[in-house]
């Protein structure tokens, strides 16, 4: 995008933008956005555990009792519980996870959603208004700079929500997230309290890595947008060289009749 004259300016609908790298680049972000909070915002699954509750004192379950517990986004784990005892017909009480991951998954989803609206203005400003933003010097500072923000909300945001996956799947492990060791009927050996099913976490696996994958790409469209700044154009400008100047150049071409003397 080349800068242009001066005169009113009018929207007209043209793709040519987006055969440029800062408008082609713009759509890919915009689709990586969309898997980006998609994948995380739609993620549901459960996890599984058995207790033979035959080997449990005061039981009044016999044989193996199945206890399942379905967790999806925002991940707030605290609130996801269970009915206790479990080998007792009679419920007393409950037990809910220890921790979630609330603030992670709601910051990245955050950050997907708002990347999502920006390329989407972007993409009309390239659009209908190509002419505004190649004249505009502002327009195009302001698209760099919430350009690098945006990039580093990314790294930021796919950082901590892969240090939220993994506490997912640590508190939602019965062994691992201490649900064996807080329920009584488990502190019995003989119960033999075992994991059934973990629960499916390919859709936040995939999350994560459209995240970095998001990261990489703005990155690479920092460069692009960068060279349309006046930052970039100045330094880039050839170094204009001056004109000689012609006043201290000595005549070297006498005037006719200047030398020799007069004809005989």
């Amino acid at each position: 995008m080349e800068g242009g004259g001066s005169g009113p300016i009018q929207a007209s609908f043209s793709i040519s933008p987006l055969k440029e790298p800062i408008g082609f680049i713009k759509v890919i972000e915009f689709v990586l956005s969309i898997f980006a909070f998609a994948t995380t915002t739609s993620h549901e699954t459960s996890t599984t555990f058995n207790i033979n509750c035959t080997a449990v004192p005061h039981h009044e379950v016999a044989g193996e009792k199945s206890v399942t517990f379905t967790y999806s986004y925002s991940y707030d784990l605290e609130d996801v519980c269970f009915r206790t005892p479990i080998c007792n017909n009679t419920k007393t009480g409950e037990m809910c996870l220890l921790s979630g991951s609330e603030s992670s998954a709601q910051f990245y989803v955050f950050v997907g959603v708002i990347v999502f609206l920006y390329c989407l203005a972007a993409l009309v400003l390239y659009i209908f208004f190509d002419e505004l933003y190649r004249r505009n010097t502002r327009i195009v500072i302001v698209d760099f700079v919430v350009s690098v923000v945006l990039t580093l909300l990314w790294i930021i945001g796919s950082s901590a929500w892969a240090s939220g996956v993994s506490d997912v799947k640590m508190y939602t492990d019965p062994d691992e997230g201490s649900i064996f060791d807080n329920l009584a009927e488990c502190k019995n050996a003989n119960a033999n309290c075992r994991t059934v099913n973990d629960g499916n976490f390919a859709s936040l696996n995939v999350s994560i890595i459209f995240g970095f994958l998001n990261f990489v790409v703005w990155v690479g469209n920092l460069w692009f947008l960068y060279k349309e700044t006046p930052w970039f154009k100045v330094q880039a400008r050839p170094p204009s060289t001056p004109a000689p100047d012609v006043s201290v150049i000595p005549n070297s071409i006498p005037a006719p009749g200047a030398e020799g003397g007069a004809a005989p």
